[in-house]
Protein backbone atom coordinates (compact mmCIF):
# COMPACT_ATOMS: atom_id res chain seq x y z
CA UNK A 1 0.00 0.00 0.00
CA UNK A 2 2.93 2.17 0.90
CA UNK A 3 4.60 1.25 -2.56
CA UNK A 4 0.91 2.74 -4.36
CA UNK A 5 0.91 6.07 -1.95
CA UNK A 6 4.30 6.88 -3.44
CA UNK A 7 4.34 6.11 -6.88
CA UNK A 8 1.17 8.46 -7.06
CA UNK A 9 2.84 10.96 -4.87
CA UNK A 10 5.94 10.92 -7.27
CA UNK A 11 4.31 10.65 -10.77
CA UNK A 12 3.86 14.08 -11.36
CA UNK A 13 7.76 14.38 -10.81
CA UNK A 14 8.43 13.11 -14.23
CA UNK A 15 11.86 14.66 -15.62
CA UNK A 16 10.55 17.82 -17.31
CA UNK A 17 12.61 20.38 -19.34
CA UNK A 18 11.02 24.24 -21.14
CA UNK A 19 13.39 22.95 -23.82
CA UNK A 20 11.93 19.83 -24.72
CA UNK A 21 9.09 19.78 -27.77
CA UNK A 22 5.17 19.91 -26.32
CA UNK A 23 4.32 17.75 -28.90
CA UNK A 24 6.00 15.37 -31.60
CA UNK A 25 6.27 16.81 -35.18
CA UNK A 26 8.17 14.58 -36.88
CA UNK A 27 9.52 17.66 -39.54
CA UNK A 28 11.42 18.76 -36.60
CA UNK A 29 11.50 16.28 -34.00
CA UNK A 30 12.63 13.01 -32.75
CA UNK A 31 11.58 11.23 -30.11
CA UNK A 32 14.03 9.25 -27.32
CA UNK A 33 13.91 6.40 -25.14
CA UNK A 34 16.22 6.17 -21.95
CA UNK A 35 16.16 2.97 -20.11
CA UNK A 36 16.29 3.13 -16.74
CA UNK A 37 19.37 1.78 -14.89
CA UNK A 38 22.34 4.57 -14.79
CA UNK A 39 21.81 8.09 -13.96
CA UNK A 40 21.08 10.10 -17.43
CA UNK A 41 21.43 13.45 -17.84
CA UNK A 42 20.69 14.78 -21.63
CA UNK A 43 22.31 17.76 -22.35
CA UNK A 44 20.81 19.88 -25.26
CA UNK A 45 22.59 22.23 -28.08
CA UNK A 46 25.92 22.17 -27.09
CA UNK A 47 29.31 21.43 -28.86
CA UNK A 48 31.02 20.52 -25.30
CA UNK A 49 30.12 19.13 -22.02
CA UNK A 50 30.29 22.85 -19.62
CA UNK A 51 29.27 22.97 -15.66
CA UNK A 52 27.02 25.20 -16.59
CA UNK A 53 24.94 23.19 -19.06
CA UNK A 54 22.48 25.44 -20.17
CA UNK A 55 20.04 22.88 -21.40
CA UNK A 56 19.79 20.21 -19.95
CA UNK A 57 17.86 17.83 -17.47
CA UNK A 58 18.47 14.40 -15.87
CA UNK A 59 16.48 11.80 -17.32
CA UNK A 60 16.42 9.16 -15.23
CA UNK A 61 16.41 9.46 -11.66
CA UNK A 62 15.97 5.90 -9.72
CA UNK A 63 13.86 7.22 -7.18
CA UNK A 64 10.68 8.47 -9.82
CA UNK A 65 11.46 6.08 -12.78
CA UNK A 66 11.34 2.80 -11.18
CA UNK A 67 8.07 3.73 -10.26
CA UNK A 68 6.35 3.93 -13.99
CA UNK A 69 7.59 4.67 -17.48
CA UNK A 70 6.58 7.61 -19.27
CA UNK A 71 5.24 6.66 -23.01
CA UNK A 72 4.64 8.32 -25.42
CA UNK A 73 3.92 5.79 -28.48
CA UNK A 74 7.39 4.71 -29.85
CA UNK A 75 7.75 1.06 -30.84
CA UNK A 76 8.98 -1.31 -28.48
CA UNK A 77 11.97 -3.89 -29.33
CA UNK A 78 12.18 -7.41 -28.22
CA UNK A 79 14.23 -6.50 -25.65
CA UNK A 80 14.78 -7.26 -21.69
CA UNK A 81 14.48 -4.00 -20.32
CA UNK A 82 11.43 -3.03 -18.83
CA UNK A 83 11.69 0.50 -17.37
CA UNK A 84 12.07 3.59 -19.48
CA UNK A 85 10.75 7.07 -20.56
CA UNK A 86 10.06 8.33 -23.70
CA UNK A 87 10.67 12.03 -24.67
CA UNK A 88 10.48 14.38 -27.64
CA UNK A 89 13.87 15.94 -28.52
CA UNK A 90 14.33 19.08 -31.02
CA UNK A 91 16.22 17.43 -34.15
CA UNK A 92 18.76 18.76 -35.39
CA UNK A 93 20.65 19.91 -32.75
CA UNK A 94 23.62 18.21 -30.75
CA UNK A 95 22.66 16.05 -27.82
CA UNK A 96 25.07 14.95 -25.17
CA UNK A 97 24.07 12.11 -23.46
CA UNK A 98 25.94 10.98 -20.46
CA UNK A 99 24.91 7.85 -18.45
CA UNK A 100 26.62 7.23 -15.30
CA UNK A 101 26.89 4.76 -12.60
CA UNK A 102 28.66 3.39 -9.31
CA UNK A 103 30.47 6.24 -7.28
CA UNK A 104 29.95 5.31 -3.78
CA UNK A 105 30.66 6.94 -0.48
CA UNK A 106 31.83 4.86 2.55
CA UNK A 107 33.58 4.86 5.63
CA UNK A 108 37.05 3.06 5.79
CA UNK A 109 38.42 0.93 8.46
CA UNK A 110 39.69 4.39 10.26
CA UNK A 111 36.38 6.22 9.99
CA UNK A 112 37.45 8.51 7.18
CA UNK A 113 35.02 8.65 3.64
CA UNK A 114 35.99 7.31 1.14
CA UNK A 115 34.81 8.50 -2.70
CA UNK A 116 34.52 5.77 -5.60
CA UNK A 117 34.26 8.05 -8.63
CA UNK A 118 31.18 6.98 -11.08
CA UNK A 119 31.90 5.70 -14.57
CA UNK A 120 30.74 6.16 -17.63
CA UNK A 121 32.02 8.93 -20.50
CA UNK A 122 29.68 11.26 -22.44
CA UNK A 123 28.42 10.33 -25.78
CA UNK A 124 27.28 13.32 -28.79
CA UNK A 125 25.14 13.09 -31.63
CA UNK A 126 22.98 14.75 -33.79
CA UNK A 127 19.24 13.43 -33.83
CA UNK A 128 17.57 13.55 -37.32
CA UNK A 129 13.35 14.60 -37.77
CA UNK A 130 10.93 11.94 -37.88
CA UNK A 131 12.84 8.56 -36.37
CA UNK A 132 12.78 6.93 -32.78
CA UNK A 133 16.27 6.42 -30.78
CA UNK A 134 16.49 4.48 -27.67
CA UNK A 135 19.84 4.89 -25.39
CA UNK A 136 21.15 2.42 -22.66
CA UNK A 137 24.09 1.89 -20.61
CA UNK A 138 26.21 -1.31 -21.38
CA UNK A 139 29.37 -1.33 -19.82
CA UNK A 140 31.82 0.06 -20.29
CA UNK A 141 29.73 2.65 -22.74
CA UNK A 142 26.83 4.38 -23.61
CA UNK A 143 24.46 3.03 -26.92
CA UNK A 144 22.90 5.14 -29.11
CA UNK A 145 20.35 2.92 -31.31
CA UNK A 146 17.81 4.03 -33.89
CA UNK A 147 14.66 1.93 -34.00
CA UNK A 148 13.22 0.56 -37.10
CA UNK A 149 9.61 -1.13 -37.78
CA UNK A 150 10.72 -3.64 -41.05
CA UNK A 151 7.61 -5.98 -41.74
CA UNK A 152 6.08 -4.99 -38.33
CA UNK A 153 9.25 -6.16 -36.11
CA UNK A 154 10.78 -3.11 -34.25
CA UNK A 155 14.67 -3.81 -35.09
CA UNK A 156 17.47 -1.44 -33.90
CA UNK A 157 20.25 -0.32 -35.67
CA UNK A 158 23.53 1.59 -34.34
CA UNK A 159 24.16 5.30 -34.51
CA UNK A 160 27.19 6.65 -34.78
CA UNK A 161 28.40 8.85 -32.11
CA UNK A 162 31.35 10.89 -31.00
CA UNK A 163 32.75 10.86 -27.41
CA UNK A 164 31.24 14.25 -25.75
CA UNK A 165 33.89 16.48 -25.19
CA UNK A 166 34.36 18.56 -21.86
CA UNK A 167 34.79 22.23 -22.38
CA UNK A 168 38.09 22.92 -20.52
CA UNK A 169 40.72 24.78 -22.62
CA UNK A 170 38.08 25.13 -25.51
CA UNK A 171 36.16 28.56 -26.35
CA UNK A 172 33.05 28.14 -25.87
CA UNK A 173 30.21 29.80 -28.14
CA UNK A 174 27.04 30.07 -26.98
CA UNK A 175 24.53 27.76 -27.81
CA UNK A 176 22.12 29.02 -30.04
CA UNK A 177 18.51 29.43 -28.40
CA UNK A 178 16.12 26.74 -28.09
CA UNK A 179 12.22 27.47 -28.37
CA UNK A 180 10.43 27.38 -25.32
CA UNK A 181 8.19 24.43 -25.77
CA UNK A 182 6.65 23.18 -22.58
CA UNK A 183 7.32 20.39 -20.19
CA UNK A 184 7.75 16.88 -22.40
Amino acid sequence: MAMIGVAILTSGCAPKSPYLPKEYDPAVSARLRIYFGTQTTIILNRTCQDDMRSYSFEANDPLVRGFSNTVIGMPMPDIDEEYYSEYVVTAGIPIDIYSRGGGSTHPDAIGMSMYRRPFGEAISAVLEPGKDYETLYQHPHTVLRELVVVDGVVRTRPVPVKKAVKCDNVKVEPPKPLPMGGNS
